[in-house]
């Protein structure tokens, strides 16, 4: 990339190309942003966000915009929102969300609507608040709050068009409830609590729509199991464990079905190995390392079926340019 950035975001562009926007480097929060093209494998500046900003949500609209929201800058949560128009690669503000929110997370609604949900506030309260932006009019309104306040959590769009939320932390303690999303009633409902409380883990919906929930941490230790959620039964079982701990890594769905999971933090420091989940086994196999050790970096499947990871701190908490394909 043409500058080092963690806690950034990435997005794939309905043509192809990935956008990586803001982030950190050292303790400064950035606006800058940049595009990769796969057909070339080139990097490009684009048009820098109005609000540099990091730990915010980039999620693409059925229209090809993309819409980041919230985030932090000088250790503050922010509630300002923009739009990226990729085919003049220029930011137009948008709507405010009616809180300010970081470390939360953004789903796509089939309706074209955008769930926006937790996160941690100005006031450094974690928070249970939801919210919903429709890019028709660029308004955000207030829908149902979760049972639970919680940031650093996971957010799965189901096969049936429900979020559903997993884990994270609420401030005091990480959670091992999960709760359901119902987009007609506006409406969070409870359902089968995790086998293990854990934060900064991943979430992968699989092709039979089960969802794997896949490493984290419990407050204590750093944790290496994995568990599937049948949404039919709303029900968690234990499966093989990863063959390492790991938390604030990734995990991409693959096209053939399987789960790549990558990098993280093991054993203090930031992690370069990978694996492979396969979904018709139940089995981890280990993969392929990364060249480099990184965390609170980004994982992007890519149309040719690559992934490409890009930033993140590597090891000696060295802020990362460099950007790799699986």
């Amino acid at each position: 990339m043409n500058n080092a950035r963690y806690d950034h975001t990435a997005s794939v562009l309905t043509n192809g190309k990935v956008l990586v926007a803001g982030g950190s480097y050292g303790s400064a929060p950035m606006n800058s942003t940049e595009l990769y093209d796969p057909s070339t494998g080139v990097w490009t500046v684009t048009g820098s966000m109005n609000n540099a900003r990091h730990l915010h949500t980039a999620p693409v609209l059925i229209s090809g915009e993309v819409l980041v929201a919230g985030g932090s800058y000088a250790n503050q949560a922010m509630n300002s929102t923009e739009l990226y128009n990729p085919s003049a690669g220029v930011w137009t503000v948008t709507g405010c969300m009616n809180n300010t929110r970081f470390s939360h997370t953004a789903s796509v609604l089939a309706n074209g609507n955008v769930l926006v949900a937790g996160g941690e506030d100005a006031r450094s309260e974690i928070i249970e608040s939801v919210e919903l932006y429709d890019p028709s009019t660029g308004l955000w309104t207030p829908t149902g709050s979760m049972n639970s306040a919680r940031y650093l959590h996971t957010a799965s769009v189901l096969t049936n068009g429900t979020v559903f939320v997993a884990g994270g932390h609420n401030g005091s303690f990480p959670l091992v409830s999960a709760e359901l999303y119902d987009l007609s009633t506006g409406v969070w409902t409870l359902t089968g609590s995790m086998n293990n409380a854990r934060f900064s883990h991943t979430a992968s919906v699989l092709r039979d729509g089960k969802v794997l929930v896949a490493g984290g941490y419990n407050g204590s230790f750093i944790l290496a199991s994995a568990e599937l959620y049948d949404p039919s039964t709303g029900v968690w079982t234990l499966i093989g464990s990863m063959n390492n701990t790991r938390y604030y890594h990734t995990a991409s769905v693959l096209t053939n079905g399987k789960v790549l999971v990558a990098g993280g933090i093991h054993d203090n420091q930031a992690a370069n190995s990978t694996e492979l989940y396969d979904p018709s086994t139940g089995i981890w196999t280990r993969t392929d390392n990364m060249n480099d050790g990184r965390i609170l970096y980004t994982a992007s499947v890519l149309t040719n079926e690559n992934v490409l990871v890009t930033g993140g701190l590597g090891v000696g908490i060295v802020t990362l340019n460099s950007s790799e394909l699986y």
